[in-house]
């Protein structure tokens, strides 16, 4: 099982900031400082973790694969209509399973709704792992950061609890004439409606999140803010 307590582990697998996109570049600035300042708050009310079994690294270490390994097949997924021959050829050989065109546009999609929510979990649970005596339920998450790190949380919160990510935890989205629809709640009342594209757009800025609270961490890792390497 991959080992969390080794920086080698963080080191090898740290995302490159240098290679997003502009808008993702932009919205990364913003994350990161709050980031560090979030860690930062949480030890100085003393809450940071520094004592972990080897087997407790070894599961946060699992936890992170799974998500690596949902975000791979997620990437072969979205990557088949890069062409049409490529396309063609995907139609062709799942046809005969009962694959069609909107079954595959559904599975991309489901998916996708499943790597944003995970990356969203995990986002929660590597803080929540790395914290002491608070509540671990990241169903609590968020009263959590109110209670130990108010300062931050209060920038935080809109990004981790954004609508669109609450429209796809929650189920409240559609797909409506090739396009997505949102909703807020059972009501059903549509807030935004876009195209595949666009909503690969936002789960990609959705999944932000925990790409740069892994590098936030793997820079603090290195700066011996956790004093358990």
């Amino acid at each position: 099982m991959p080992n969390t307590g080794d920086y080698e582990y963080w080191k090898e697998r740290v995302p490159n900031p240098e290679a997003l996109g502009e808008s993702e570049k932009n919205l990364w600035k913003k994350l990161e400082p709050i980031l560090v300042e979030l860690l930062d708050e949480l030890k100085a009310n003393g809450k940071i973790e520094t004592n972990f079994t080897l087997i407790e690294t070894q599961h946060l270490g699992s936890l992170m694969e799974n998500l690596n390994h949902i975000s791979m097949n997620h990437n072969t997924l979205i990557h088949i209509p890069d062409t049409l021959e490529k396309a063609k050829k995907f139609d062709k050989a799942t046809s005969e399973f009962g694959f069609k065109e909107d079954t595959s546009t559904h599975l991309v999609m489901e998916v996708t709704v499943l790597v944003t929510i995970m990356n969203t979990e995990c986002f929660k649970n590597l803080i929540l792992f790395h914290l002491k005596d608070v509540n671990y339920q990241a169903n609590n998450f968020r009263n959590t950061m109110k209670k130990y790190a108010p300062n931050a949380w209060t920038k935080l919160e809109p990004f981790v609890y954004s609508k669109f990510r609450n429209s796809l935890a929650h189920g409240v989205w559609a797909i409506e004439n090739k396009e997505i629809v949102l909703f807020e709640n059972a009501e059903l009342i549509p807030y935004e409606k876009l195209t595949l594209a666009d909503f690969m757009i936002k789960t990609k800025e959705q999944n932000l999140l925990y790409a740069c609270l892994f590098y936030v961490i793997t820079e603090k890792i290195k700066a011996m803010f956790f004093s358990f390497l």
